[in-house]
């Protein structure tokens, strides 16, 4: 265990399936670091190459493992049992980190904010041609979905563990996580630092109405009080407005 006056030990995890054409440039960019960290890769069996990749990487990766899964957020809590890291981060398979000194810079913040339970920054989006555009996240709140970016995001083993991933939910299952977090008061600090580079192709924006879905059952399983009716009122609108932009 890490405390105040040591280094955070962190473990980056990235679950994939059929991810050959992506996964080469996320390995690079953890392997890159200028941090010492672990890295797990969970694969859900991929029949692309994938694994293939993976095994020209494998002296430089600390686990990896193939197998069947339930979905993503089964891959993840996976991910989790094998890690042995004080902090996660889930890498998505064609997400990179800012830079090769990114993960020193989250360790830097985690140490010097005196150890939160969750620590997020900000993220970078591609522009049509290529160029790089700053988004920047939320100050910590509860929402009607999520505020950051979860592969910007780095949060204690043991939350993952007291709180693994429901699979249940295909889509949502990291809002459910940190909203039980956030009713459990743990404390959340938004460091104003560029952590990824994101992948606007990932399941959850190309399936966006299902996504919003997915977040009314979240809102409805752990919201409590007027926030909760709020929350499920602003998601209902939002799909019945994209309804309606696509028949006009």
């Amino acid at each position: 265990m890490s405390n105040a006056n040591s280094s955070p030990s962190i473990t980056v995890i990235t679950v994939v399936y059929n991810g050959a054409d992506l996964i080469e440039k996320t390995i690079k960019s953890v392997i890159n670091q200028t941090y010492p960290l672990e890295y797990i890769i969970v694969d859900g069996e991929s029949k692309d190459g994938t694994i293939d990749i993976i095994k020209r990487y494998e002296k430089q990766i600390s686990l990896w493992k193939s197998g069947k899964d339930r979905g993503i957020y089964d891959a993840m809590n996976k991910g989790v049992d094998m890690a042995s890291g004080e902090w996660i981060c889930f890498l998505n398979c064609g997400d990179v980190f800012s830079d090769e000194n990114t993960v020193a810079a989250v360790a830097e913040n985690i140490s010097a904010n005196n150890q939160p339970d969750i620590i997020y920054g900000d993220i970078f989006t591609k522009n049509t041609d290529g160029s790089l555009r700053l988004k920047p996240a939320k100050e910590p709140c509860n929402l009607h979905r999520m505020y950051f970016c979860h592969q910007a995001s780095f949060s204690k083993r043991i939350l993952h563990q007291t709180f693994p991933f429901d699979i249940r939910h295909k889509l949502s299952a990291d809002l459910k996580f940190f909203k039980e977090c956030f009713f459990n008061n743990c404390r959340f600090v938004h460091m104003p630092l560029p952590v990824v580079i994101y992948d606007t192709n990932g399941i959850s924006n190309t399936n966006r109405e299902a996504g919003l879905r997915d977040n009314i059952a979240v809102i409805k399983s752990v919201d409590k009080h007027f926030s909760k009716y709020l929350f499920l009122a602003r998601l209902y609108f939002v799909i019945y407005w994209r309804r309606l932009n696509r028949k006009n």
